[in-house]
């Protein structure tokens, strides 16, 4: 009789044993995959990008839409998205992303500037979250106003390029 409990104990502490590694194993792997939405190439309709901004809003004129959100795990966070429309539109949808953030951290507009975004970082956030975001290059003739938060830190906060030789909006906000 005692040697049947220890036995069906053993059983039962063995299997308690197993499944922690098996949970185990299950969170590591899902802690380092990817999990990447976004769009299949520009898309035109507004409703399906709209919840890729922080304002949850686009302008009426925004078309040629991209976006891209992403997350590994513990490892970071990534939401970008651009859009083609009117200079002033770009311009006043910046600022609303700005005003629309949960920190309000304020805005420091630098007009005349040259994009941020250059193809280290394009490759960089399509090989570490596992997304395309080669649509977040600029042109090389790109000249705008860049838009970052007014105390620096970029750490979960936008940094909004307005492309005014082209008419283009590129977001890019990361943790």
């Amino acid at each position: 009789m005692l040697n049947t409990i220890w036995k069906w104990l053993f059983r039962f502490v063995v299997g308690v044993g197993l499944m922690y590694v098996a949970l185990m194993l299950l969170l590591g792997i899902g802690m380092t995959r990817p999990n990447v939405e976004e769009s299949d190439g520009y898309v035109d309709s507004t409703a399906q990008a709209i919840a890729f901004t922080v304002s949850h809003s686009l302008p009426d004129s925004a078309n040629q839409i991209r976006f891209l959100r992403a997350s590994i795990g513990m490892g970071g966070r990534l939401r970008l998205y651009r859009f083609a429309a009117p200079v002033d539109d770009l311009d006043a949808h910046a600022v609303a992303e700005f005003d629309a953030h949960w920190d309000r951290p304020g805005h420091k507009a630098t007009p005349d500037t040259l994009s941020p975004f250059d193809e280290h970082d394009v490759k960089r956030n399509s090989e570490f979250y596992g997304g395309n975001a080669d649509w977040m290059l600029p042109p090389a003739d790109a000249v705008g106003t860049l838009y970052e938060p007014a105390d620096g830190q970029l750490s979960h906060r936008p940094m909004i390029f307005v492309d005014k030789t082209n008419g283009v909006l590129y977001f890019q906000m990361t943790d």
